[in-house]
């Protein structure tokens, strides 16, 4: 790790370009324990999750090659059962993955914020306690999340199956609210407060910081899409292939021979791995974002300074 430059300082009123070279400087001075802890925790779930992708992919373009004037029973025979349980395994493991990012990114940056040595030489266990603690907290939340959204658009449903025109209200109001959501899990992570403290807090730093939240994700999420793009690519090439050449010929053993589907569970399993490590981008931004509305707002720093001198 490249500890020559000054420690990052956490909470600090940042300019646009300002937060974004925080958030390349920590990814770049801390690369090897984020890496090693992420491959770390979330390989096993990619190992799970990429055999869940391609019984998910191959339900799908079994069931496309029928056409679009397809019978759906004969649709639904194409999916095959297991599709369905692909289906619902992968949005498992991508919720838990999430978490899993969430939880050990945060505790990283709370562990570099707290020492002197920052990240060097740090073990499991130095931020084991901090990264359960998340992970709970994360499930917590995203839960609780899920339940509020499903209520929120059941609601929306009936209301404009009643009165239509209430959908232009929803749409500009859906957009307002999107970028204070965003900064809920570093609020809730990187605080002490409980959840509901938490998410009125969010709010209100997001509000205040509306365009600069926007700013972020837009950017932030544009290069992970394109880092993405990278290891999502070999994959699809080769579920493509594997489909024409199935399509052209059911006795060809392209498609069917154990060792494509092998390297294209391995090909899966990278791009379960890319999409993980492309989220450290705009989750670390995201903290840095958070930590500039706080100050913004609350002046966090001149408190701290305040309450240091009174100890002298």
């Amino acid at each position: 790790m490249d500890i020559q430059k000054p420690k990052i300082v956490f909470y600090a009123k940042r300019k646009f370009g300002e937060k974004m070279d925080a958030s390349f400087d920590f990814i770049k001075e801390n690369r090897k324990p984020l890496f090693k802890y992420i491959i770390y925790l979330l390989l096993p779930l990619c190992l799970v999750q990429a055999l869940s992708l391609n019984t998910l992919m191959s339900g799908t373009l079994n069931a496309t090659a029928l056409g679009p004037n397809a019978d759906p029973v004969a649709a639904l025979g194409a999916l095959g059962s297991m599709f369905f349980v692909s289906y619902g395994l992968v949005i498992l493991c991508a919720w838990i993955g999430s978490s899993l990012m969430y939880s050990l990114i945060y505790a990283l940056i709370t562990v570099y914020n707290e020492r002197e040595e920052r990240l060097v030489g740090i073990h499991f266990k130095d931020i084991r306690e901090m990264l359960f603690r998340n992970l709970k907290r994360s499930i917590l939340l995203s839960l609780l999340l899920f339940f509020i959204v499903v209520i929120i658009m059941t609601l929306m449903v009936v209301l404009t199956s009643l009165l239509p025109w209430l959908l232009l209200l929803f749409i500009p109001l859906f957009i307002a609210v999107s970028m204070p959501l965003s900064l809920l899990m570093p609020t809730y992570l990187l605080g002490e407060e409980n959840v509901w403290k938490s998410i009125k807090k969010a709010f209100r730093l997001g509000f205040a910081t509306w365009g600069g939240i926007f700013a972020i994700i837009f950017v932030m999420g544009l290069i992970a899409g394109i880092l993405q793009g990278v290891t999502t690519m070999p994959w699809y090439v080769a579920t493509v292939v594997k489909y024409f050449f199935t399509l052209s010929d059911s006795s060809s053993t392209v498609g069917i021979s154990p060792l494509y589907s092998f390297l294209l569970y391995l090909l899966a399993v990278v791009q379960s791995l890319g999409m993980y490590l492309s989220m450290t981008l705009t989750f670390v931004a995201l903290a840095y974002q958070y930590a500039h509305a706080k100050e913004k707002v609350e002046d966090i720093s001149i408190v701290d300074d305040i309450d240091k001198f009174e100890q002298l």
